[in-house]
């Protein structure tokens, strides 16, 4: 058996082999007390401009940095006092560089909800499949810029579509200095319509285009109303002027003819304009205010009001 003191020693020593030790290395040059030091590379945290032009790929298809690089000169920038407010201008030169920096570049915005930047960048992905790196930074007002690093995939996401995320169009514009955040929605935007029960002897793509171009520019068909696979109705993608009342019914020789639209699901069926519903429509609102003045006018003057009068059968539900 141990004694006491040789117990002692024993659990010190296995004390001290559980505690960790400092790791040591020895070279020719160095002492033996020199400790080595692990350094963890810092996250590299990325600046607002490599978020929004992008960084360089490792495969070197697009060299940012060599892009983006140029010297101020004199008479560049003109700073002075307007009305009291500081103002600042830059040359024509700046603001082509910068220009230049948003190449590649494209608006996004999903109409109808919300969506979270790592949500929809998840969705781009699955969905585009960019070769590269696809740098998402989110603005004001539901948009997102979306800058590519292969001009080939800024070209593919242009010209295919329409994109759909959670049964809510995705709206894809090339970026312009024109740009304004503050508007709700992109004025022109693709979108698929449908001709239900359109009569089987006008299934002809030159035909179909024709009827189609009375609804905005036709983009393309699709595939089964193409191939006339499908008869039930008539798909095909237009653009469509979203500032403007959505087109509900068309006459083709002499027959009305209904459209409908897809995924857009915030349309007023009073004046039949995208972006808000019947109970909020500002139209319906002031053609309630006109018929009161217009009563009011009318008794007292027996004058009749200019207003104009809605026609149930314009929009419905159905669109």
């Amino acid at each position: 058996m141990l004694s006491a003191s040789e117990s002692l020693v024993f659990e010190k020593s296995i004390a001290e082999e559980l505690i960790p030790k400092k790791v040591r290395f020895r070279e020719e040059e160095e002492g033996p007390n020199n400790e080595m030091m692990v350094y963890l590379p810092l996250e590299q945290n990325i600046s607002w401009r490599d978020k929004l032009v992008g960084q360089s790929s490792k495969d070197g298809s697009i060299d940012s940095e060599r892009k983006e690089a140029f010297d101020i000169l004199e008479g560049d920038i003109q700073k002075s006092i307007k009305n009291g407010i500081p103002s600042i201008n830059f040359s024509d030169r700046i603001v082509q560089f910068l220009i230049q920096g948003m190449e590649n570049t494209v608006i996004i915005k999903l109409l109808g909800r919300n969506i979270s930047l790592s949500i929809l960048q998840n969705k781009l992905y699955n969905l585009w499949r960019p070769s590269t790196t696809l740098h998402l930074m989110d603005i004001e007002n539901g948009y997102f810029l979306a800058k590519f690093q292969n001009k080939l995939d800024c070209e593919r996401v242009l010209s295919e579509g329409l994109w759909v995320i959670f049964g809510q169009y995705l709206t894809v514009q090339p970026w312009s200095i024109s740009f304004d955040p503050a508007q709700d929605f992109p004025n022109v935007v693709m979108a698929w319509i449908r001709l239900p029960g359109l009569p089987s002897y006008l299934y002809n793509h030159k035909i179909i285009t024709e009827i189609g171009g009375m609804v905005g520019k036709v983009v393309k068909l699709d595939l089964n109303t193409n191939n006339k696979v499908r008869g039930r109705f008539a798909r095909l993608a237009v653009y469509v002027d979203l500032g403007k009342p959505l087109v509900s019914q068309i006459w083709i020789n002499d027959r009305k003819q209904n459209v409908e639209y897809e995924s857009l699901s915030t349309i007023c069926f009073y004046c039949g304009r995208y972006g808000h519903v019947e109970n909020l429509c500002p139209i319906r609102k002031n053609d309630s205010i006109g018929g009161k003045s217009g009563e009011t006018m009318m008794d007292n003057h027996s004058t009749t009001t200019n207003r104009p009068e809605r026609k149930d059968d314009t929009f419905g539900p159905w669109m």
